[in-house]
């Protein structure tokens, strides 16, 4: 019987975001096609990890590598020890300090190496350093894959062929619908009958949480029956704290951290909000998408390969916050083309980002590499 190969996807990260999802689903799936997956994170001190701890939960095989800083060398030696030892035949790297350790590591232990690109933000000067080293280091890599066709562009920008970059789009679990308990709603004291707009993500420039408070500034102007709620945390809640406070929103402006469950939250929700300056493909519009929601998103990096303008939502611009609100403000209205806007994005997800055929990409590209490299 042939060895089943295995696959080592290596990522610094704690949290269980909209990646760390797409990373566990996948890996669920692709265990399935004669491939193990290996998820190995870095860890600083004695810090929880959710997303070992979630994969761990599903069945996903899981190692933690302590780490003492942005870019700890010992790494290296941490990384190919795992790669020999677990007879490792590809590795795959998720941001810059994966790619720069896991391509430093694979060379020693001679299997190929594939870098997931999603996206760079720039900001600030220390994550521009970064992200200039993931960008040197993609240039080193085997193959690429890019989550959208944006990101595509954005990497042979850079000087990369086109053939080295494969997209392969993020993708949702569309199952049964959920019902909704409302119980955001009544934490919050609104009734059935209050429009609630949200978002989720970090708190954080370049999700531009900022330019939604000023539209949800000139939406609740227009209309008293429109509430607001982002789901997250991060290093702005002070700063979006006092501008909502400001503004006078406090009591409709929600800020209620990172929630678990969204998919259950989601079904609660009248309109779902992407407001970013810069995006990879992301993951909570196809959340938003299966839930059957309308979405209003800022047509950056992939989302307009997600968002069809007048269709499934509405595609603004991050420095206008008046149209955003204008966007916001139709749908409030409208209820019928609430519908109509969340029945076309839930088809759309179900035709064009299932897991099934992700998992298919992945594997050919796998066993592609594993063949050229003659392991």
């Amino acid at each position: 019987m042939t060895r089943s190969k295995r696959v080592v996807h290596l990522l610094a990260s704690n949290f269980f975001g909209g990646p760390e999802k797409q990373l566990v689903e996948h890996a669920q799936r692709i265990a399935k096609k004669n491939i193990q997956p290996l998820i190995i994170s870095f860890m600083e001190s004695n810090a929880t990890n959710q997303l070992l701890e979630r994969a761990q939960t599903v069945g996903v095989a899981t190692r933690a590598l302590s780490s003492s800083g942005p870019l700890d060398f010992s790494l290296i030696g941490k990384v190919l020890d795992v790669l020999r030892t677990e007879k490792i035949d590809l590795l795959c790297v998720h941001g810059y300090k994966a790619n720069v350790i896991g391509r430093l590591a694979s060379w020693r232990a001679g299997i190929p190496l594939i870098a997931i690109s999603r996206g760079w933000t720039g900001e600030d000067a220390k994550i521009r350093v970064y992200e200039w080293l993931d960008k040197f280091f993609l240039r080193l890599s085997d193959h690429i894959v890019a989550v959208s066709a944006k990101q595509q562009q954005r990497v042979t920008n850079i000087g990369i062929p086109i053939e080295k970059v494969t997209v392969i789009r993020n993708c949702i679990n569309v199952g049964e619908r959920i019902e909704s308990t409302d119980s955001f709603r009544t934490e919050m004291g609104l009734d059935k009958n209050s429009i609630l707009v949200i978002s989720a993500g970090r708190l954080s420039p370049e999700k531009n949480y900022s330019g939604m408070v000023d539209a949800a500034k000139i939406v609740c102007e227009e209309n008293s029956n429109v509430y607001f709620a982002v789901f997250g945390e991060g290093v702005l809640r002070t700063e979006l704290e006092n501008k909502i406070a400001s503004f006078g929103l406090s009591k409709r402006f929600f800020l209620p951290g990172f929630r678990v469950g969204m998919q259950v939250l989601l079904q609660e929700i009248d309109i779902f909000v992407l407001p970013s300056f810069t995006e990879g493909l992301p993951n909570v519009i196809l959340e938003a998408f299966a839930a059957g929601k309308p979405v209003v998103a800022t047509a950056v990096g992939g989302t307009p390969e997600v968002v069809e303008d007048g269709v499934s939502g509405f595609l603004t611009d991050p420095q206008k916050p008046e149209y955003m609100a204008e966007c916001i403000l139709k749908l409030v209205e409208n209820e019928n083309l609430r519908k109509t806007m969340g029945e076309s994005g839930l088809e759309s997800v179900k035709k064009n980002y299932t897991f099934e055929h992700q998992t298919d990409q992945y594997e050919k590209l796998y066993i592609r590499f594993i063949k050229n490299s003659g392991l």
